[in-house]
Parts: C-alpha cells; sequence; structure tokens
C-alpha cells in the first residue's frame, strides 16, 4: 500500500473511525496493477472528515462524501451507507450506517467490494477474489433487482468486462438483456462517459462485442458501430459513429468531428483540402483511411503557409499600397494571394506579394 494511502487511513482511525479502501484500487492492487482510483469508506461523517483534514484540500460532494486532494492523489471518502431506494433508476436515497458489512452490500460488483486496511489486511466479505481470480463481472445479489436500482450498471458491466478483460456472468448477462430499455432514461452524459471508457479500453473489440451481443445498440441509438475499431484516437472514434444528437460534445469536439466527416470525403493529395484542415483531422482521417500518416503529414507540413494570418501582408497593407478605404474587395484579393501562395506561383514575402497586388489591382 501507498504511504500516503496509510496515512489518510490512519488520520481517520486514529481519530477513533474505522476507515478502508474498497473497489478499484483493491482490486487492481490485487491483480498488481498501478492505479490513481483511491476510494475510501469510514464511519466517519462529512463534518467529521471536515474535521479531520482540515489543513488539506477538501470538497463535500453531493451523498455525505467528500473529495481530498493530495498532491498526487484524489481520494474520494464515503460514509457508510445503505441505499433505501432510487430515484428513476439512477439518483440514490440513501441511510448512513456502522457497519462494513451493510455498506458493501449496496455495492455493484463483488470484484469493487474487496476492502484493505491500514494495515494491508485484505478483507473480502463477498468473495470479491474468487470472482478475480475467475475473471467473472457479477453482481452483489440480484442482477434484475441490481439493474433496476441503477441502469448505469448495465454499461458499468460492460466497461469492467473489457477493460479488465473479464467475461459477464450468465445471469447478469440476461438481467441486462431482459432491462436494456431501462438505458433509455438514462442521461445521454452518463452513457457517453460509460461508453467512452469501453472505446478507450485495450480490448475495445470485446466491448463493442458485448454491446452487440447484449442488444444494446439500439437503444443506445448507435450505429456504424465497428468503426470505433479502426482508430485510436476518441474523437475519430466518435465522428465515424451515426449517434443521436443527444449525446453532449463541446463546440470544439463538435467542430473537430464535422471536419473529420468532411475531410473523409475528401481528396488528401489536394493541396487545397490539406490547407482547409489541420495536422490532427489528416491523421486521424488517415487512420480511418488506413492511409500513411507520415505520407500526409509531410504534406501538410510543407504546404508555404497553412492559415491566411500566416501571408507576409495585412488588409492594413494592402489598403495603404491600394490607397483605398476597406471594402468587400479585400476578401477577392485575400482569396487570390491564398491560393496563390499556396500553387507557389508568388512567394510569400512582402515585396513580391505587393508587386503582384500592383500588377493585377492597380
Amino acid at each position: 500500500m501507498n504511504d500516503k494511502i496509510k496515512e489518510i487511513l490512519e488520520m481517520i482511525t486514529n481519530n477513533g473511525f474505522k476507515a478502508y479502501v474498497v473497489g478499484g484500487y483493491v482490486r487492481d492492487y490485487l491483480r498488481k496493477i498501478k492505479t490513481n482510483d483511491i476510494d475510501i469508506c469510514t464511519n466517519a461523517r462529512v463534518k467529521d472528515l471536515m474535521e479531520i483534514f482540515k489543513d488539506y484540500k477538501v470538497t463535500p460532494l453531493e451523498y455525505g462524501n467528500i473529495l481530498l486532494e493530495t498532491k498526487d492523489y484524489l481520494y474520494e471518502i464515503t460514509t457508510f451507507r445503505k441505499d433505501i431506494d432510487y430515484i428513476k433508476n439512477r439518483k440514490p436515497i440513501i441511510e448512513y450506517v456502522d457497519t462494513l458489512e451493510e455498506d458493501i452490500t449496496r455495492r455493484d460488483f463483488t470484484v469493487n467490494s474487496i476492502c484493505m486496511d491500514k494495515d494491508g489486511k485484505i478483507i473480502d466479505l463477498l468473495n470479491g477474489k474468487k470472482d478475480l481470480n475467475k475473471k467473472i463481472i457479477r453482481t452483489i445479489g440480484d442482477p434484475y433487482f441490481k439493474i433496476k436500482q441503477d441502469s448505469l450498471r448495465i454499461l458499468r458491466a460492460i466497461r469492467f468486462a473489457s477493460c479488465l478483460n473479464f467475461k459477464i456472468e450468465d445471469n447478469l448477462k440476461n438481467a441486462i438483456k431482459e432491462n436494456k430499455d431501462l438505458l433509455k432514461d438514462l442521461s445521454y452524459e452518463r452513457k457517453k462517459e460509460e461508453l467512452t471508457k469501453i472505446f478507450t479500453s485495450d480490448n475495445k473489440a470485446y466491448g463493442i462485442k458485448l454491446l452487440k451481443e447484449l442488444d444494446l445498440l439500439e437503444v443506445l441509438e448507435l450505429t456504424n458501430i465497428d468503426n470505433v475499431l479502426r482508430t485510436k484516437d476518441l474523437i475519430g472514434m466518435w465522428s465515424t459513429i451515426t449517434i443521436n444528437d443527444n449525446y453532449p460534445f463541446t463546440k470544439k469536439e463538435k467542430d473537430l468531428i464535422n471536419n473529420i466527416n468532411k475531410l473523409l470525403k475528401e481528396d488528401l493529395n489536394d493541396i487545397f483540402v490539406l490547407y482547409k484542415t489541420g495536422l490532427y483531422e489528416i491523421n486521424v482521417v488517415c487512420d480511418l483511411r488506413k492511409l500513411s500518416k507520415k505520407k500526409y503529414s509531410n504534406k501538410y507540413e510543407k504546404l508555404v503557409i497553412k492559415a491566411k494570418n500566416e501571408m507576409d501582408i495585412t488588409t492594413e497593407d494592402i489598403c495603404i499600397l491600394l490607397n483605398k478605404e476597406p471594402g468587400c474587395f479585400l476578401k477577392e484579393i485575400y482569396n487570390d494571394l491564398e491560393k496563390n501562395i499556396l500553387l507557389k506561383n508568388i512567394k510569400n514575402n512582402k515585396e513580391e506579394i505587393e508587386k503582384y497586388i500592383l500588377n493585377n489591382y492597380k
């Protein structure tokens, strides 16, 4: 166990409370995989934790937990609780409890239920190690009940199976198939988050296979999903999937997706096509079309200019040269200069450009 994690646990236990690392960190520790996913559960309440960690950067969170920030790690520290009910198959109504046993049973999968105390002792109350060794994703308790509680668990099961290269237990598979329509009420933001983790895993082909096998593509409103396998770039993946417009993307992401889709239909040997895009989009399209990145990156880098503002003349210079006030004529001249500089008919230096303007526009 990392010394800092031990220190955090000891700070809680030295104040008379119980505290354990739980979930991803312990799971990956047992698999001898380094991880920064550190969740701690405790019987201390938020007010207690705020006092214990008053000298740290602490952010209270929505569900009776805190986010503790240190130089190297982020810790999510959560008070023992049980789930009384769920609102719309997603948002839990909780009740604080005093025992680790009650807290662990509310969690999703057995492999995420294993705990570790401050001395590095493993506490496995629900046979999570057994499923970890067998490489099986199994719910804690009845899978039908767990999925109806929280439909996000459908995608989490596929994500963990994909990232860990584990099988999904048969009863859980059946529960997913029978309750897949619950995903319709899950926010597009949460769907996108989980799908992104599946797509960026080293085993994404298996994740896509599971999405198909469990008949989830229609309810997730995804088509052409096999295109995800053609590139390692996340935006490239999303650009080639046909998705519902409700999936959330930033303006920058949308612009990149649109640029990639346009570029997929263009001839990369055309210097004007390369000029109108960027190196990032070119590299993604080369992936998707199985073209040489080196070849087209070199073509792009050899462009005389890569944007209008790289031309060695300004609109102000042109107005002074022609003794005119700014007007619509500038667009025509700029477009003409852009084309001829790219074609190397004019050298990109002010003297040559001014000579060309005087010969053609005076």
